[in-house]
Protein backbone atom coordinates (compact mmCIF):
# COMPACT_ATOMS: atom_id res chain seq x y z
CA UNK A 1 0.00 0.00 0.00
CA UNK A 2 1.47 3.68 -0.88
CA UNK A 3 0.93 6.17 1.70
CA UNK A 4 1.74 9.97 0.46
CA UNK A 5 2.01 12.23 3.83
CA UNK A 6 2.53 15.98 3.92
CA UNK A 7 3.04 18.48 6.83
CA UNK A 8 5.31 20.39 8.73
CA UNK A 9 8.33 18.67 10.50
CA UNK A 10 9.26 21.23 12.80
CA UNK A 11 7.13 23.96 14.84
CA UNK A 12 7.95 27.27 14.98
CA UNK A 13 10.09 27.36 17.64
CA UNK A 14 12.39 24.65 15.05
CA UNK A 15 11.05 21.37 17.70
CA UNK A 16 9.65 18.26 16.28
CA UNK A 17 6.26 18.54 15.02
CA UNK A 18 3.45 16.20 16.53
CA UNK A 19 3.60 12.64 14.91
CA UNK A 20 5.94 14.06 11.75
CA UNK A 21 9.23 12.89 13.23
CA UNK A 22 7.85 8.94 14.06
CA UNK A 23 6.26 9.31 10.54
CA UNK A 24 9.19 10.68 9.02
CA UNK A 25 11.72 7.41 10.45
CA UNK A 26 9.09 4.81 9.55
CA UNK A 27 9.46 5.92 5.92
CA UNK A 28 10.77 4.20 3.21
CA UNK A 29 11.35 7.36 0.88
CA UNK A 30 11.24 11.60 1.95
CA UNK A 31 11.26 14.27 0.08
CA UNK A 32 11.28 17.65 2.05
CA UNK A 33 10.35 20.65 -0.02
CA UNK A 34 11.01 24.44 0.94
CA UNK A 35 9.12 27.45 0.31
CA UNK A 36 10.69 30.42 -0.26
CA UNK A 37 12.28 33.20 2.66
CA UNK A 38 9.54 35.62 2.81
CA UNK A 39 12.03 38.16 3.86
CA UNK A 40 14.99 36.99 1.34
CA UNK A 41 13.68 34.75 -1.52
CA UNK A 42 16.11 32.19 -0.77
CA UNK A 43 14.97 28.32 0.27
CA UNK A 44 13.12 28.61 3.20
CA UNK A 45 12.93 25.77 5.83
CA UNK A 46 11.50 27.19 8.56
CA UNK A 47 8.19 28.34 9.82
CA UNK A 48 8.46 32.57 11.32
CA UNK A 49 5.60 32.47 13.86
CA UNK A 50 4.65 36.70 14.18
CA UNK A 51 2.72 38.25 16.57
CA UNK A 52 1.85 41.95 15.48
CA UNK A 53 4.75 41.19 12.81
CA UNK A 54 7.55 39.97 15.47
CA UNK A 55 8.82 36.78 15.92
CA UNK A 56 6.94 35.09 18.20
CA UNK A 57 7.77 34.11 22.07
CA UNK A 58 8.83 30.59 22.37
CA UNK A 59 6.48 30.62 25.22
CA UNK A 60 3.68 31.06 22.91
CA UNK A 61 0.97 28.81 21.86
CA UNK A 62 1.98 25.99 19.52
CA UNK A 63 -0.50 26.11 16.91
CA UNK A 64 -2.39 29.09 15.94
CA UNK A 65 -4.80 29.30 13.39
CA UNK A 66 -3.54 32.01 11.19
CA UNK A 67 -2.47 33.46 7.92
CA UNK A 68 -0.12 35.21 6.09
CA UNK A 69 -0.27 37.63 9.34
CA UNK A 70 0.84 34.87 11.47
CA UNK A 71 3.36 32.96 9.67
CA UNK A 72 5.96 33.49 6.96
CA UNK A 73 8.81 31.13 5.73
CA UNK A 74 11.87 31.73 6.49
CA UNK A 75 15.55 30.96 5.37
CA UNK A 76 18.26 29.90 8.58
CA UNK A 77 19.34 33.20 7.82
CA UNK A 78 16.58 35.16 8.28
CA UNK A 79 14.79 32.98 10.80
CA UNK A 80 15.19 34.92 14.03
CA UNK A 81 14.56 33.16 17.56
CA UNK A 82 11.37 34.43 19.53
Amino acid sequence: MRVLIAGLDLDYRQQPFGPMPRLLAMADEVAKLKAVCHSCGEAAMFTQRLVDGEPAPFSGETVVIGGLDSYEARCRTCFQPG
